[in-house]
């Protein structure tokens, strides 16, 4: 489960991490950004806040308690987390408080689903951040999350499935195969996995056809392979508001 999970990707550290979930009761709720590149926006559109500012009609699934980014690097010749602030725009900041390494994932870099990595890149790094938002509209709160330096689909078959996580929500966001992101593909994998993941809520720009990228991921990992998850829209945000690729739009997954 989800706990199994995050103590498997914390290995033998003993520290901030590891004292999260020792202390956290019960299964925590996980938010996994795959492609996330830098951007950090999910924490203001997955807070309890923001749900109140944009209300649904009908009862929202809680918010995640903790989130994991993944990216097996952000752009070429990157300064990826080099300052602490990472965020600033629409009258919020996003900075990291605190860092903590995390033991390399041993995982694979397939060049059917991506491009050859050039520049800056850290193949297999995990890192633990406590990450702290001031927003004039939602507040501040600090929020515990993980950015693993590896290929979503491998961190998906390899790390998530074997240990049965879960995510309750999952973001799906100017994938890597957009606009030259350095993936080869858009992300319409993840569609057969929502329901492996037990997830609740998909929020994503839309743009999710079929490239050859992804009927590879499924053939190169079979275990992602199952029915596509039937969406219902609960929310949607303007196109500037986030992505700037589209209306960013919340979505129930509906059990089979």
């Amino acid at each position: 489960m989800s706990k199994e999970l995050l103590y498997k990707i914390n290995g033998k550290n003993d520290g901030t991490l590891k004292h999260f979930l020792d202390t956290f009761q019960g299964e925590p709720r996980i938010a996994w950004y795959p492609s996330a590149g830098a951007d950090f926006r999910d924490l203001l559109y997955l807070n309890p806040k923001f749900f109140e500012l944009m209300p649904i009609i009908e009862r929202e699934p809680a918010p995640p308690d903790i989130f994991i980014h993944t990216d097996y690097f952000p752009w070429s010749e990157s300064t990826f987390l080099d300052k602490p602030n990472v965020y600033e725009g629409s009258g919020a900041k996003i900075s990291i408080q605190t860092i903590e390494e995390l033991p390399c994932a041993d995982l694979s870099l397939d060049p059917q689903i991506m491009n050859s990595p050039k520049g800056k890149y850290a193949p297999g790094r995990m890192i633990f951040l406590r990450v702290g938002v001031h927003s004039n509209k939602l507040g501040k709160f600090s929020v515990p999350l993980i950015y693993a330096f590896v290929k979503n689909e491998s961190f998906c078959a390899k790390m998530v499935l074997p240990e049965h996580g879960r995510f309750s929500h999952v973001i799906h966001a100017c994938f890597s195969g957009v606009f030259g992101r350095g993936g080869k593909g858009t992300g319409a994998w993840l569609l057969h996995v929502l329901g492996k993941v037990g997830c609740e809520v998909f929020v994503t720009d839309g743009y999710y056809d079929d490239q050859a990228a992804d009927k590879a991921a499924l053939e190169l990992y079979p275990e992602l392979s199952g029915p596509k998850a039937d969406l219902e829209m609960i929310r949607a945000l303007k196109s500037e508001g986030w992505s700037s690729h589209g209306a960013m739009t919340w979505n129930l997954v509906k059990a089979r």
